[in-house]
């Protein structure tokens, strides 16, 4: 599946719909003041974001100037078209050392292989991991 800005505008009303992050408003805010950047072209969808009204967003993490990038959010969701269930999107989120949304990882099974063209997901992750650093 290419990587583009409508595949990363895809992508960002996915997350806000369906993955279970605990402060949605804030993320959605993070997303509503962001520009999307970096579009990864080796297979994944990943982007990155570069807010435009930093100090107005409020942050979905707490600050650490010890960790520039730091993964606070992942959720996995099973491919329904992968025989038995092995077929798995995820979904990471990364903050920069402000707690603010940086980067957007998709990956497909670990990023192993590239996002198919066609995915059948299902609309409940599997696995969630929330960072205690999430405000």
């Amino acid at each position: 599946m290419p990587n583009d800005l409508n595949q990363a505008a895809y992508w960002v009303a996915f997350i806000l719909e369906h993955c279970p992050f605990p402060n949605r408003d804030a993320l959605a805010a993070q997303f509503s003041n962001a520009e999307i950047v970096n579009l990864c072209g080796c297979g994944c969808n990943t982007f990155g974001l570069s807010l435009t009204t930093r100090d107005n967003v409020p942050r979905i993490a707490i600050a650490s100037s010890g960790q520039p990038h730091r993964m606070v959010f992942e959720a996995d969701f099973r491919d329904r078209w992968e025989p038995e269930g092995w077929g798995s999107l995820e979904i990471l989120l990364f903050v920069d050392e402000l707690g603010h949304l940086a980067d957007v990882e998709i990956d497909y099974c670990g990023n192993g292989i590239p996002i198919p063209e066609n995915l059948n997901l299902e609309l409940t992750p599997y696995s969630v991991f929330v960072s205690e650093s999430l405000l």
